[in-house]
């Protein structure tokens, strides 16, 4: 399985608009996919025609500052707080990653614990874990572009996970270019 290797920190760099951004991408797959606000497992298993699954690579709990300059005010934690890291990638049935994802979560007493397991666990992605449970979840994309999958360009997405009104994740997630084309 080649994954790019984790970030230390969160990857949001400067926060554009994502809509606009979108436009940049040559293929009509790829631009409906980074500009999707949900269903992204489901799209890349259309995409793969294939169910995927997760491979979790690290996880970890670090304080919010800690986890990347912007996670504290768009996850609403104090820079001290504790945070949920996590590493994963989104696989083939024959293993090769079609994605790779860098989450930083909030975890703590006023979470449900189904949804707290939603976060933790290793055999469904995200969304359809947190759909599973019956969280009522929506996202907002933050930011979408290219970044290098080892030497080669592919692109990604950036969005923040909600639970009713308060923000539950950060996902970062690059796409496989030989899947999502990055033209």
């Amino acid at each position: 399985m080649l994954t790019p290797a984790p970030c230390a920190t969160f990857p949001l760099g400067e926060r554009r608009d994502p809509r606009a951004d979108r436009h940049r991408f040559a293929s009509p797959l790829t631009r409906m996919l980074l500009a999707g606000d949900g269903l992204t497992t489901t799209l890349l298993e259309a995409l793969s025609g294939e169910r995927l699954h997760l491979h979790r690579i690290a996880q970890a709990q670090a304080s919010a500052g800690a986890a990347g300059h912007a996670v504290p005010g768009l996850l609403r934690a104090e820079h001290h707080s504790t945070v949920l890291v996590r590493h994963s990638a989104l696989l083939r049935q024959e293993g090769g990653a079609v994605s790779a994802n860098h989450v930083v979560a909030r975890i703590g007493q006023d979470l449900p614990p189904a949804v707290a397991a939603c976060l933790t666990g290793d055999t469904l992605p995200l969304g359809p874990a947190l759909s599973a449970v019956g969280a009522g979840h929506r996202r907002t994309v933050l930011d979408v572009g290219r970044r290098t999958w080892g030497p080669r360009p592919a692109c990604y997405k950036t969005y923040l996970i909600w639970l009713g009104d308060e923000p539950l994740a950060l996902v970062h997630e690059l796409f496989h270019p030989d899947l999502v084309p990055p033209d």
